[in-house]
């Protein structure tokens, strides 16, 4: 085991109290973070429909903002953008109170949908994108996500938590369309449509799963095939971008229908460290995932971004496995997992047994 990929672990009943404790576990490699740049840019979590408990909240950011101060930091740039229409973050920093939370501290707020120069190009995955160019050039990067389930990359964590420093048009694609449209006042009840939604969904796909194997059909095929598209697209961001500090916030996060129509979720678990990958792959088995099986985590370790094997991490402060909790999957997370498995294994994939039937009694009919 390496010891110097430290990932940290804080229970606590207050929020602000448990980042504070998991940066203080770890302050010797937030320190070296912030080095003698003497700065930070900070990329928060906003959700697209303005809800509160779905954002980072302000104690967290307020908790940061202190730990990355008294390590050197005398100058923090906090950053984000918003997409289709939905409130835009300069509105979210005011609304979510960041601005009057962190008054008198050394923190700027940049909407980066409102300042024409704020990006910069960069080759993400073979192809131009631009990013924020403060977060891009900046000697210590800080995502600080919400602990979310996603139904892209089945977990929304740090390292998706990105997309909020990339230009809305240059993102990743998205299969959610009915979130989309979801009005902002509406998004109570389409959660609890969703909820039910996706149980008949994860249902189905369960069933289809007896004895071993799933055959996807062509819709799923073109859906994992996008899929895959964003894992690395997200690797190749993450190779380019990645954060120096991450923070894992999971008093508030989200579970179902995530990453726009999930439900409330509480861990009251917040995980930090400085290997982006490490960070994600804790969080993902304190959630009940096992991280190898998400396709991002797996490339993320394999192009060399840091470790998603638990072996090799050392977990500072709680033992992930004491404060695990199995939370509720997306409904296209059993689909998602052959993302993880590669081409080849998808198309070995067997068919359901019920299929193989369907087949035989095809065949006996026409004879």
């Amino acid at each position: 085991m390496d010891d110097s990929i430290r990932v940290a672990v804080a229970r606590g009943d207050r929020r602000r109290g448990a980042v504070a404790q998991a940066l203080a576990l770890i302050a010797e490699d937030v320190r070296a973070a912030v080095g003698r740049c003497g700065a930070a840019v900070v990329a928060p979590t906003l959700d697209e429909l303005g809800r509160g408990w779905a954002s980072t909240d302000r104690d967290a950011l307020s908790a940061t903002v202190d730990a990355l101060a008294a390590a050197g930091a005398d100058a923090i740039d906090v950053v984000a953008s918003k997409a289709d229409g939905r409130p835009s973050a300069r509105s979210c920093f005011e609304s979510l109170e960041y601005v009057a939370e962190t008054h008198g501290r050394p923190v700027a707020y940049h909407d980066l949908d409102a300042e024409p120069d704020a990006w910069t190009s960069r080759e993400v995955g073979g192809r131009p994108a631009r990013v924020s160019k403060l977060f891009a050039e900046s000697g210590c990067r800080v995502s600080l996500a919400v602990a979310r389930t996603h139904g892209t990359f089945r977990l929304g964590l740090a390292l998706p938590g990105l997309a909020s420093i990339v230009h809305p048009d240059d993102r990743w694609p998205e299969d959610d369309a009915l979130a989309r449209r979801v009005p902002a006042r509406l998004a109570s009840a389409c959660s609890a449509l969703e909820t039910w939604r996706g149980r008949i969904a994860r249902g189905w796909l369960k069933v289809r799963s007896i004895g071993g194997g799933m055959r996807p059909t062509g819709a799923e095929r073109r859906r994992l095939d996008r899929a895959g598209f964003a894992v690395e697209r997200l690797a190749a961001l993450a190779a380019v971008a990645a954060p120096r500090i991450s923070v894992v916030d999971g008093f508030g996060g989200m579970h179902g229908q995530g990453p726009r129509l999930g439900t409330r979720l509480r861990l009251g678990t917040v995980i930090a460290g400085t290997d982006p990958v490490a960070v994600d792959a804790v969080a993902a088995a304190i959630m009940g995932f096992d991280p190898l099986d998400v396709a991002y985590l797996r490339r993320a370790q394999a192009a060399g971004l840091g470790v998603a094997d638990l072996a090799g991490i050392t977990i500072v402060g709680e033992p992930w496995s004491q404060v695990r909790r199995r939370c509720r999957r997306h409904a296209s997370d059993r689909l998602l997992r052959l993302v993880a498995a590669g081409p080849a294994d998808l198309e070995g994939a067997a068919a359901p047994h019920f299929a193989r039937r369907r087949r035989r009694s095809r065949r006996s009919s026409r004879v």
